[in-house]
């Protein structure tokens, strides 16, 4: 315990700005999956840290009074997790498919569905054969975020188990230090904004594997919901950026650059926190995930991001994606 509040003290020291640490193993197997012979890749020993910028708390948790409020925040994941490829457009309609041949070319083109897909094609979550339901761990102050895992319930236990999973979302909550902050989303206006900032990944035990086994976590996205749009970020060198996920008119790109939010307001210091939410999972439309590769081992994955206000020095470009839940309700 002295040993917590010694850490979270030396914390609040650090003007950092937010980044996302996430730590993993990953491993795909063979069977079926997506326009591949790859079923699925584990995670374990996932920590995932979240920091904010100076001006900036983040917590755990949303309640205002907590003390927990300072520049860090974190989530630690131990157990393996097994995730599916999925694909998704928005993050609130998730996606598997099926296709007749592994190592297949890029699935689908502008409204157009690959050639190649079996009888099944194109399956959404959350509907039968494949409804869904959550594995959640359940935020605790100060020591570890809300993280939740969506997966299929095949032997029907109500219990996740390996195999199971198929994307994880974690939730943090951003507030001002001091008081409110009124920031701008409007093309021209050069005010202060909040922004998604060098998004990186790096991958430290792959010495001595064949390019094609390292190149399968390419298909690794971060997905980062703020105020009712998802940023898609790709962070590994060599991932299929821009794809048509179910054969849609228009494409979904997944950035490596910064990315301007559409984040219009920071609640003040005395108020709760207002969410964000950070989606982990694979692309099954990144054509690195189409490959006879079936045992590849992916060693201590970090990837990381910064959330940082900044005050604009050329004409902001918002290019999140709505997220139609959210943008239903109450109106908005």
């Amino acid at each position: 315990m002295a040993n917590t509040k010694r850490n979270s003290a030396k914390r609040k020291l650090v003007p950092a700005i937010a980044m996302l640490t996430t730590s993993a193993i990953m491993l795909s197997t063979a069977t079926y999956a997506w326009f591949t012979m790859n079923k699925e890749v584990t995670v374990q020993n996932m920590q995932v840290q979240a920091k904010a910028d100076q001006g900036l708390l983040i917590n755990e948790v949303a309640t205002a009074g907590d003390q927990n409020w300072d520049e860090l925040a974190t989530t630690s994941q131990s157990t393996g997790i097994q995730l599916h490829a999925t694909s998704t457009a928005n993050t609130d309609t998730w996606y598997v498919a099926y296709s007749t041949k592994s190592n297949t070319a890029a699935a689908a083109s502008a409204g157009q569905a690959s050639t190649d897909l079996t009888t099944d094609g194109y399956r959404t979550l959350g509907t039968a054969p494949f409804a869904t339901t959550t594995e959640t761990v359940d935020a605790a102050a100060g020591t570890n975020a809300k993280h939740e895992i969506i997966y299929v319930d095949k032997d029907a236990d109500s219990e996740y188990d390996l195999g199971e999973g198929y994307y994880v979302k974690y939730t943090y909550y951003l507030k001002s230090s001091g008081d409110a902050l009124s920031l701008t989303t409007a093309q021209g206006n050069l005010n202060q904004s909040l922004w998604i900032k060098d998004m990186t990944i790096t991958n430290n035990n792959n010495t001595g594997m064949a390019q094609n086994q390292q190149d399968l976590d390419a298909a690794l996205r971060v997905a980062v919901v703020v105020n009712k749009k998802v940023y898609f970020f790709a962070p590994v060198s060599g991932a299929t950026t821009s794809y048509y996920v179910n054969a849609a008119s228009a494409a979904t790109t997944a950035y490596t650059t910064d990315q301007q939010t559409c984040m219009d307001s920071i609640p003040a210091v005395t108020a709760d926190g207002t969410p964000v939410y950070v989606y982990l999972y694979f692309e099954g439309e990144d054509a690195k995930l189409k490959t006879d590769n079936v045992i590849s081992t992916l060693d201590n994955v970090t990837v990381s991001f910064k959330f940082a206000l900044e005050y604009n020095t050329a004409a902001p470009a918002d290019n999140g994606v709505a997220v139609p839940s959210l943008n239903t309700q109450q109106g908005g």
